[in-house]
């Protein structure tokens, strides 16, 4: 509960400090920042063995029946002394009082720790098997706190809080602890009232009626906090070790049904102080009353066994009445329960509802949007037909197409393989006139334009490549001449940089150096003000010891030799002692009153240099503290500059200062000592004369008729040593005066000269400082803009680079493909090359050869006229006409069912043309750079099944592959150019055909 009670350097509790020490800290701290007027008193009260016991009792008794076995509790005790301490129920209904325990105020955490610490000393504790400072009794800390608080009509508010801290001590086994006898007894009293403890907890969770809080007195003082109107809470400690677990599980147990317990609290009750006043003032004439009547013998007495019984009746009747409102209160809490439960329900109804409501309005508003959306399909379902009837209409003017155009493939095919014999038999007829010539002739024609083209192409390379090679070559001189400027303008702006830093570093050293020379000015000045007054102040002070010793002196001579002279006197007229002890009567007389003053004039001005002494001393100090409170003025004006150097300049400053007024007040408290015991010295002749006076008035009673011849001279003598006296007196007073008063005004010119020597060298320490400052400041200005362009040249530079190798990369890139496009052409011509010189060797040595295949001559039959597809409106306005639709019937929505994706595979009825048309390159195009045209893929084929008019994909003849009907640039390398099988010279075209549009 306490744990580590050391304080931290802060003044927070220690990380280890335990809940005690926390609650202590944070209360405090509480109570301090609410500024308002508090008090704090703190009890400590021990249960042993079912007895009570005031651990903070100014004499603590020890325990019935036991002795202290390893605590303090046995110093404190005193011999068979009894418990005072009772347990009775408040009358307010506020849980139990305490009768007999010690409040103490306490001001502060620190007070109530060490009554924590008094308290925890005198606990009952003893040795077991597991722990050598075992607690052997259960233990609460009560804080009671008073706060006043001004209300708004102007009447002070009372507060009253109590906070109580229990240290329950353990469940214990007793044989696995060793407790034996006193031990064994001590474990079966705290596990007796663990378990009326762990009782009433299962009691409260079940909310029995009756609870068992009479049982042990651990539950009678608990019990406001376990099912009372406060707060409570549990914290419960267990180990880690396995063979614990059984403690542990109980532990766990007991927490987990405290848990469970449902206090009400109440906030504490605010009260007036006039209201307070008259409730203590009706208390105590009440209590007046009852005490008038006892003493008078006035109203009802009982016996003591009669008084106990009606004791007791009315304990139980008040346990009846408690139970019956703990009762009611459960029963309350149940309504209470029900009536959240039902306002739950009602809750949740009404969230229902609201999601019903909800769930309505949006299927209003899907309903809206169905309807819109079968308006919407209702439209496009008329789209659809439509463009169905457009599609039928297409797709009849494509089997019209299809038909003719079979038509006309047929005769082309006829006619081409007509035309094919008929260059059969020319070539075969010009084989035997000019065959070879012919041959020769067209294959150098070939051989030339090949060549042509090859050389052509070798010109195209030669010279991109030589513009590509320009223009890299100039931009790269361009780019270095670019780069050198900017670099060169780099280089003198850093060069300007780097001397104009040098010339700052230059300015701050000789700011620094005249620095250094007002503090030198400064350190050598207080070194000559703490030289000159340690050497003033010894001088002085030797020379002011030299002078009292040497008054001293004199006045003891001159006081030796004047009683001497009296002495001889009083010898030489013993007869005449009569008149002379009167005269000498009133000579002492008188002396002793001058003497008085001399020695009241001696202390007056010993007083008085010993007081300005000290006002010196005072003045001194005040100036040192006026010189540190500059100081850490000038330093708190410059502590965001020059904070290092200033500190300590500062602190060897104030350690000159004090040093100087150290060595100062050690002078003058020497001088005052000196002074002082030279008023002692003084003291002692003028007790030596009092003591002196005695025998000699004794002797002048005897010889007094002898003294009246010598008492002229002896009052003479005695009279010239009393001036002797006063005039060394006089002397040392004024020699001392004009010593004080030299050396002080040497010490105020030194300190005036001291101040004006340190304000200089501040002044100048802070003009030099700021100079310094400034400079730096404009250096760093400067360095910053510096940077900031050097930065951005350098990204310009890194930009350029970084542009130039791509361009670089670019025109690189760019030759690699002119010479690819050069290397294509070339292999392409060449090969042109070799199959024309092949085609040369086979065609130009070949032999007519009859074959019987020339064709005749005849006429060809084919359709050259069809009708075209009518325009669209026109084909909706007659489709309308009839008034015919079949959007909703069963068999539109089965023809128009939804066609395969692309991917499938298509039917196989579908027969499709390929007409591939593949131009001829022209000569003057490159056939690196020329671009082929992809074949049109045309469909004349229709399907009932089609959904729309659009060409479906087909197969082309000369690849499995799929071909999409649209046109587009070759991506890869231009497939290389074929010769020609015939010449077109040779061909013969057809009649064209006629359309009807």
């Amino acid at each position: 509960m306490q744990g580590d009670l050391t304080k931290t350097p802060l003044g927070n509790p220690s990380p280890h400090a335990g809940m005690i020490p926390r609650v202590l800290f944070r209360l405090f701290h509480q109570l301090e920042q609410s500024k308002v007027d508090f008090s704090v008193r703190v009890s400590f009260i021990e249960l042993y063995n079912e007895e009570l016991r005031d651990l903070l009792a100014s004499e603590l008794s020890a325990p019935i029946g036991s002795t202290q076995p390893m605590g303090m509790a046995s110093k404190d005790a005193t011999k068979n002394a009894g418990s005072n301490i009772k347990i009775f129920d408040d009358s307010n209904k506020r849980g139990v009082i305490i009768q007999g325990i010690e409040e103490v105020p306490v001001k502060s955490s620190a007070d109530a720790l060490a009554l924590l610490t008094k308290g925890s000393e005198r606990r009952q504790i003893a040795a077991t098997k597991f722990n050598d400072h075992s607690s052997r009794s259960h233990s609460i800390f009560s804080l009671t706190v008073h706060t006043k608080e001004a209300g708004v009509v102007g009447e002070d508010l009372l507060r009253i809080g109590k906070l109580n801290m229990v240290d329950l001590a353990g469940s214990e086994n007793i044989g696995r602890s060793g407790a034996e006898n006193k031990r064994a007894r001590e474990a079966g009293m705290i596990n007796q009232s663990l378990l009326t403890l762990g009782r009433v907890i299962n009691a409260l969770v079940d909310k029995a009626q009756h609870v068992p809080y009479r049982e042990s007195k651990l539950t009678r003082i608990l019990q406001d906090s376990l099912g009372g109107r406060t707060k409570t809470s549990i914290i419960a400690t267990i180990s880690p070790a396995r063979s614990n677990l059984e403690e542990t599980l109980s532990t766990l147990d007991y927490a987990m049904s405290a848990k469970s317990i449902r206090n009400k609290p109440e906030i504490n009750q605010r009260m007036t102080r006039n209201s307070l006043l008259k409730e203590y003032v009706a208390e105590i004439e009440r209590l007046k009353a009852d005490v008038l009547a006892a003493r008078e013998k006035n109203g009802i007495f009982f016996s003591e066994e009669t008084w106990a019984q009606m004791d007791t009746e009315r304990e139980l009747r008040e346990t009846e009445i408690e139970e019956a409102k703990k009762q009611v209160e459960i029963i309350e809490n149940q309504m209470r329960v029900v009536r959240e439960e039902f306002e739950q329900s009602i809750g949740l109804l009404m969230k229902r509802d609201a999601e019903l409501k909800d769930t309505k309005h949006r299927l209003d508003v899907t309903e809206v949007e169905l309807s819109e959306r079968k308006e919407e399909l209702r439209g496009v379902k008329v789209a659809l037909e439509e463009e169905t009837v457009i599609r039928r209409a297409h797709q009849k003017t494509e089997i019209t197409l299809d038909a003719v155009a079979n038509g006309l493939r047929s005769v082309a095919k006829e006619s081409v393989h007509d035309v094919s014999a008929l260059f059969q038999k020319l070539e075969r007829k010009s084989a035997v006139l000019g065959s070879n010539s012919k041959a020769v002739s067209n294959l150098t024609q070939a051989l030339f334009t090949a060549s042509k083209s090859l050389t052509s192409s070798l010109d195209g390379f030669v010279g991109s490549s030589g513009q590509i090679t320009a223009q890299l070559r100039e931009t790269t001189e361009s780019f270095k001449i670019k780069e050198m400027k900017t670099l060169e303008n780099y280089s003198k702006r850093i060069t300007e940089q780097l001397q104009y830093i040098k010339s700052n570093i230059q300015t701050i050293r000789a700011h620094d150096g005249a620095e250094d020379e007002a503090i030198a000015s400064l350190e050598m000045m207080l070194n000559d003000t703490y030289e000159t007054f340690n050497t003033g102040f010894a001088s002085w002070s030797e020379s002011l010891q030299k002078t009292c010793q040497q008054t001293h002196e004199e006045l003891d001579h001159a006081s030796s030799q004047t009683l001497s002279e009296a002495h001889m006197a009083v010898k030489s007229i013993h007869t005449t002692m009569e008149y002379v002890l009167q005269e000498t009567a009133k000579y002492f007389e008188s002396e002793q009153v001058v003497l008085t003053k001399a020695s009241a004039i001696v202390q007056q001005s010993t007083d008085g240099e010993v007081e300005r002494l000290r006002e010196q001393n005072r003045t001194l100090m005040a100036l040192v503290e006026k010189q540190k409170a500059d100081a850490n003025k000038a330093k708190e004006d410059l502590l965001q500059k020059v904070s290092g150097l200033l500190v300590n300049f500062v602190n060897e400053q104030d350690r000159g200062l004090r040093d100087a007024a150290a060595s100062i007040r050690d002078a003058n408290i020497a001088s005052e000592n000196g002074m002082r015991s030279h008023h002692q010295q003084h003291r002692q002749v003028i007790d030596s004369l009092d003591e002196s006076r005695a025998p000699l008035i004794a002797l002048s009673e005897k010889s007094r008729s002898d003294a009246k011849r010598m008492r002229d001279g002896s009052v003479k003598t005695l009279k010239d040593a009393k001036i002797a006296i006063h005039d060394r007196i006089r002397n040392n007073e004024k020699t001392i005066t004009e010593s004080f008063h030299g050396f002080s005004t040497e010490l105020q010119q030194r300190t005036q000269e001291m101040s004006n020597t340190s304000k200089d060298a501040f002044a100048r320490h802070l003009r030099s400082k700021r100079a310094r400052l400034d400079d730096t400041e404009r250096l760093n200005t400067g360095l910053q803009s510096h940077y900031t362009s050097l930065h951005r040249g350098l990204g310009s530079i890194s930009e350029d680079i970084g542009n130039f190798a791509a361009q670089t990369i670019d025109n690189t890139s760019n030759l690699a493909d002119v010479t690819s496009a050069y290397h294509t052409a070339s292999t392409s011509q060449l090969t042109v090359v070799e199959k024309t010189t092949m085609a040369l060797s086979d065609q130009g040595t070949k032999e007519d050869i009859q074959t019987g295949s020339t064709p005749r001559k005849r006429s060809w039959r084919y359709v050259d006229e069809w009708d075209l597809t009518e325009d669209r409106k026109i084909l909706l306005g007659t489709w309308r006409s009839h008034g015919m639709s079949g959007v909703g019937s069963e068999t539109f929505l089965a023809e128009h069912l939804p066609l395969p994706a692309e991917d499938e595979d298509l039917p196989e009825e579908i027969e499709t043309m390929d007409v591939d048309i593949e131009p001829m390159p022209s000569r003057s195009q490159s056939p690196s750079t020329s671009e082929q045209e992809v074949p049109i893929v045309n469909s004349l084929q229709s399907s009932s099944a089609s959904s729309t008019s659009s060409a479906l994909p087909v197969r082309p003849t000369h690849t499995r592959q799929k071909s999409i009907p649209i046109l587009k640039k070759a991506s890869g390398k231009a497939p290389q150019p074929q010769p020609p099988l015939i010449d077109t010279r040779n061909v013969y075209t057809t009649r064209g055909s006629r359309r009807r549009g």
